[in-house]
């Protein structure tokens, strides 16, 4: 359950990865982060169940019965998203696509571009509510510690990666994102790249606020999950359902303002930048979309 609520967020940006998460959530089908090749998300998407077991037990260390469980239910799980969820991710590659390939593109289209692709990931997060809830009635004191340990160990990468202030972390940063862009668009020019670094520049200053978040919503679940050993499946789902609210809906206002800005100005700063893009560019992107909507529809002609 751990990275149904937590995955991705304690090692990307808060602003300008916003946007290219939901990029990458349409081209990696929800289940499945962090791959580029089109070949690599129907191979990776296709062993799902497994791929995200090996993930959770890491965190953590399931016992047999537990594994069990875990492996049955993120195998129904794959079931449901490769009959319910593939034709909206489709179509939500079938609107990108429209979207890249103009280069007058506003704010607004793009951000209703990163709403649909995070409603994707709700959608993903809901219905692994009842598993998750069925294990985390079962799970010992030590697999929380076990928990917690990962936690501070991906905490301390991220400080690392997000919060360093010297030259060589904000170049590595810079670096790490604009890799990101050019897995779409294909390489940018130095003027794009300057107008990166100026956008970056100015969200630095929201990175220890969204980390104080991640730390807060990894305590959230801890604090939970301790509290639901025994306990009934419904009031272990009810209580975790309130912890994947608060994933997309922080309780925290310092946090929600900041995010709600985050998003805005960075569905701005990819507009702006899209639209500096060359015709090259946008067929680059296009062609990228394109190979992923193949995968897609090969997916889903698959679905027994």
């Amino acid at each position: 359950m751990s990275h149904f609520l937590n995955g991705a967020t304690a090692t990307r940006s808060g602003r300008l990865g916003a946007i290219i998460r939901a990029l990458r959530l349409t081209a990696l089908l929800a289940l499945v982060a962090g791959l580029g090749a089109c070949s690599a998300v129907r191979l990776s998407y296709n062993n799902a169940p497994e791929l995200m077991y090996w993930w959770l037990d890491g965190f953590v260390d399931f016992d047999k019965a537990q594994a069990q469980r875990v492996r049955s239910d993120l195998a129904a799980l794959a079931r449901w998203h490769r009959k319910e969820e593939l034709p909206l991710v489709a179509e939500l590659l079938q609107s990108a696509q429209a979207l890249a390939s103009q280069q007058q593109v506003s704010s607004e289209q793009i951000c209703s571009l990163y709403e649909r692709g995070t409603a994707r990931m709700e959608a993903v997060v809901q219905r692994a509510l009842p598993g998750a809830a069925a294990v985390a009635t079962n799970l010992q004191p030590s697999q929380l510690n076990s928990m917690a340990a990962a936690y501070d160990k991906n905490n301390r990468k991220w400080r690392e990666e997000w919060l360093s202030t010297d030259s060589d972390g904000v170049a590595k940063r810079t670096l790490k994102i604009r890799e990101r862009l050019e897995d779409f668009y294909g390489s940018l020019s130095a003027s794009q790249v300057r107008q990166l670094q100026a956008r970056l520049d100015r969200a630095a200053k929201d990175e220890p606020l969204h980390y104080r978040e991640i730390v807060r919503r990894q305590q959230l679940l801890l604090q939970t999950l301790a509290t639901l050993r025994q306990v009934d499946a419904n009031t272990a789902q009810s209580a975790l359902a309130e912890v994947a609210q608060g994933y997309f809906h922080s309780s925290d206002p310092a946090y929600r303002a900041s995010k709600e800005a985050s998003v805005s100005q960075t569905c701005e700063a990819m507009a702006e930048l899209h639209r500096s893009t060359t015709a090259q560019q946008r067929i680059t992107m296009v062609a990228a979309l394109q190979g992923y909507a193949r995968d897609v529809q090969s997916l889903i002609a698959a679905t027994p």
